[in-house]
């Protein structure tokens, strides 16, 4: 018995002093920001900051008490939302928060509208629809936005892709536009709940990225293969992409709610099939990426991540008030 809680004591001492080394350290990945949702799978931790760590940003996030993006400005309920849906490019923890882009469109439009910051990482349309679903009281909205890269959010709407490192995600099985299975995320288990309690360590994130960077060397070449195999057919990706869209039109027409998709994909082949699907349902969107080539901006990113910089997204609001782009 002395043995084995001379063990114990020493195990634990040994996690703690790892725990500090990492959030003292160069090596640091700061905290997970999430914690498990029953409805969506996951959702930011709300009145939560933290620092978000990459070898070319440090950057200090916040969120606010219902978990969104916080706003850099006092939320007015005498004028209208417009809300912003979109991956971890909208999530945007790497942008300084003033800087992200709900706030430079508030600014850009001198506070008429309140916008507010759904972006959550790791989503595609299938989990935005479920989110505009479960998460937003319509009473006070306007128009909703949402940011697509094609090039991601096409694999993205694939539950097979999903690592079993991940937090658990909600999906939809579409069998045609009008008729789908909601697939629920896991129920929060013990392993969820431990998960959500490691997540308030540095320790999670560092053990997160240790185990998906094996499990990445480990894989054979033939692996690798049939995982490219099953990426070149992607009719049933796009039955799950086209559905979400639109399912998401039928829902905020019913709410009364505009609708505008701003298209931000550098695959042109991609983008043009989403775009043909787009016009035959007379889905307002619009081309960032070509605007901005007019306008003479690159939509650039950080270097060791390709997330839009600060300066990208005070350069799309602008871009997005000038040219008239919402409803």
């Amino acid at each position: 018995m002395k043995k084995f809680f001379t063990f114990l004591l020493a195990g634990i001492f040994a996690v703690v002093f790892f725990e500090l080394f990492l959030r003292f350290s160069p090596f640091s990945y700061g905290i997970s920001p999430v914690v498990y949702d029953k409805d969506v799978g996951m959702w930011h931790k709300k009145n939560f900051s933290s620092v978000w760590i990459k070898p070319c940003y440090q950057t200090r996030f916040y969120f606010d008490e219902k978990g969104l993006v916080k706003n850099a400005y006092a939320y007015d309920k005498k004028k209208k939302d417009i809300l912003i849906f979109g991956d971890s490019y909208m999530e945007a923890l790497m942008v300084k928060n003033e800087n992200v882009m709900h706030n430079a469109l508030y600014r850009e439009y001198e506070g008429k509208y309140n916008f507010l910051n759904y972006g959550l990482s790791d989503t595609s349309a299938v989990q935005q629809l479920i989110m505009m679903g479960t998460k937003v009281d319509y009473a006070n909205v306007k128009e909703i936005v949402q940011f697509i890269r094609i090039e991601s959010d096409i694999y993205d709407v694939d539950p097979k892709r999903m690592d079993d490192t991940a937090r658990p995600l909600v999906f939809l099985d579409f069998k045609d536009l009008e008729n789908y299975t909601v697939l629920a995320p896991r129920k929060q288990d013990f392993k969820e709940k431990f998960r959500d309690i490691l997540g308030n360590f540095e320790l999670y994130v560092y053990l997160k990225k240790s185990i998906f960077f094996l499990k990445q060397k480990l894989l054979s070449t033939e692996q690798r293969t049939q995982i490219k195999k099953k990426e070149d057919d992607l009719s049933y990706n796009w039955l799950q992409m086209k559905g979400a869209i639109y399912q998401t039109k039928k829902l905020l027409e019913k709410k009364g709610v505009g609708y505008t998709i701003l298209l931000y994909g550098k695959d042109i082949a991609l983008n043009k099939r989403l775009t043909t699907f787009l016009d035959e349902q007379d889905i307002t969107y619009h081309d960032i990426l070509s605007l901005a080539k007019k306008e003479g901006f690159e939509l650039s990113g950080f270097p060791c991540d390709s997330h839009w910089r600060d300066e990208t997204h005070l350069n799309v609001a602008k871009l997005i008030r000038k040219e008239g782009l919402l409803n």
